[in-house]
């Protein structure tokens, strides 16, 4: 018994200035009070708590993300599309209730889910997970807004929630935006219950070049044009500027993507609906504290 390593018990017990008498009833009571903390192990105690809290009501939101070669980018780190991967999953994981859609565009648009989910776990950021640096090497070529939203819009419900699309791009694009997106600004105007925000990524005041990288993260050289030039990417303010305009929509830009995160909590605050107030119970399990407290009776018990 590793109590032998301090000395012999009964030789132990020998210094003791406690009387037999007083020793027995403490013996006693420790046992005793022990042995009535295993059993309420046995039952399994538990403790109830109550709070209140606020029911909110689940929101539809949209996001389309940006997956063309511009967006591997590492102005922004560790890419501009890694940092908007991110930062999607850090607020995801924080949602309850909300109905969740992704469309990615490029040369053309593709909605990832058939239907809105609020499966968050299993289906939508594992679905997000897989759209990698790969992937943006291996869409058309190009940034089609117009389709993407378009595909934004059709993911809605005719469910009376708040509904929200939010663009993660950093607005390279040459082809005229007004012809682009007129169907969907149509569409917009017809359904009248859908808010657009633009989040730009991307430092707008220098251009950069895009990486390649080996397995390892390496880089290995830089993406070219057809002419061997290094292709230098620099987000468009303007451009992002003139999409929010065109859809009604609000355009924020965020250089360095630290500012991600609050910009979506901000935006779904801001539409996110307050239904009341609502307690609920907590049972939390409290039997380690009889445990602990047993083992301790029998420790003192061993001592005397």
């Amino acid at each position: 018994m590793w109590l032998n390593r301090f000395g012999e018990i009964n030789i132990l017990q020998g210094f003791s200035r406690i009387p037999n008498t007083t020793q027995n009833i403490v013996k006693g009571l420790a046992v005793s009070v022990s042995f009535c903390g295993l059993c309420m192990v046995l039952i399994g105690p538990k403790w109830q708590t109550t709070e209140e809290y606020y029911e909110k009501e689940g929101m539809e939101i949209v996001f389309v993300l940006d997956v063309s070669l511009s967006m591997l980018a590492d102005d922004v780190k560790p890419n501009r599309l890694q940092r908007a991967k991110i930062e999607m999953e850090n607020l995801i994981k924080g949602l309850d209730n909300d109905y969740l859609g992704l469309v990615v565009f490029a040369g053309r648009a593709f909605s990832m889910l058939p239907y809105l989910t609020t499966d968050y776990d299993s289906i939508y950021l594992r679905i997000l997970r897989m759209i990698n640096e790969n992937y943006s090497r291996f869409v058309p070529y190009g940034t089609n807004v117009g389709n993407a939203l378009l595909l934004a819009i059709e993911s809605f419900s005719r469910e009376e929630r708040e509904k929200v699309i939010i663009f993660l791009t950093d607005g390279e694009e040459q082809l005229s935006v007004r012809s682009q997106v007129a169907e969907g600004v149509k569409m917009l105007m017809e359904r009248k219950d859908i808010s657009v925000y633009l989040i730009g990524i991307g430092d707008p005041l220098k251009a950069s070049p895009i990486p390649k990288k080996d397995k390892n993260g390496h880089v290995t050289g830089y993406e070219i044009d057809f002419e061997d030039n290094t292709i230098m990417t620099k987000p468009d303010p303007e451009l992002l500027q003139e999409i929010a305009d065109v859809t009604g929509g609000t355009y924020i830009h965020d250089a360095t993507g630290d500012e991600l995160k609050s910009i979506f909590e901000g935006v779904i605050a801001d539409h996110r609906k307050v239904l009341g107030t609502k307690t609920r119970n907590t049972v939390k399990d409290v039997s380690q504290y009889f445990l602990g407290g047993a083992l301790l009776l029998l420790v003192i018990f061993l001592l005397l």
